[in-house]
């Protein structure tokens, strides 16, 4: 079975008043027509920003600003060292975060601005772990912070190992959801996929 990628692929903009019912507001005027992955954060000024994957420059991060969530301004390319996707921007421990999926576990950048992303040696999840489905790389990150307590959500391909024939297309794609809590050690946040996480969410203020 093969994927054709040549389709356009937007992101778009629906609205809704109780979660299951979606209101088409707009498809964004972004920097292609295959754009994936949206990430949007509040700005400290209250603006908002998105950063998402621009497929047609080399699987790129770019972002764009908007202070209504309905007007978008694109603004370029966000992360120039290498090709990503799936960014997920959070702020943790007095500094902003973000992590991307670069096939080879999850990049690590931090920023002062939420401009300029310094990139952290190592990347996290990039060991395999022990626990069921978790046996190789983690993939497309989410972070939920709580309670200053950090929890990473990501997927993994279980299937994707060499015992497993590359013609059994439902295990090489088969998705399973993991979640580990992130770590701030020496400056840099670290995550031990193999320790037993618990998560108590506080409700929100």
């Amino acid at each position: 079975m093969s994927l054709a990628w040549s389709h356009p692929r937007d992101i778009i903009h629906l609205t809704s008043k109780d979660l299951i019912n979606w209101k088409y507001e707009s498809t964004l005027k972004l920097a292609s027509d295959k754009v994936i992955d949206a990430c949007i954060f509040r700005l400290p000024n209250g603006n908002w920003r998105m950063w998402y994957n621009n497929e047609a420059d080399a699987k790129s991060i770019y972002y764009a600003d908007s202070k209504d969530l309905y007007h978008w301004e694109d603004k370029g390319k966000a992360i120039s060292d290498q090709k990503g996707e799936g960014p997920k921007v959070f702020k943790w421990k007095n500094k902003y975060w973000m992590l991307t999926d670069v096939w080879d576990g999850l990049a690590v950048y931090e920023s002062e601005d939420l401009i300029s992303w310094q990139r952290i040696h190592g990347n996290l999840l990039k060991e395999p772990g022990k626990g069921k489905d978790d046996g190789v790389i983690g993939q497309h990150p989410d972070v939920v912070v709580n309670n200053n307590r950090a929890y990473l959500f990501y997927f993994t391909h279980p299937g994707r190992v060499d015992s497993i024939p590359n013609d059994n297309f439902y295990e090489k794609r088969r998705s399973s959801i993991q979640v580990v809590e992130l770590e701030y050690k020496d400056g840099r946040i670290i995550c031990d996929r193999d320790k037993d996480t618990y998560i108590d969410l506080l409700p929100p203020k």
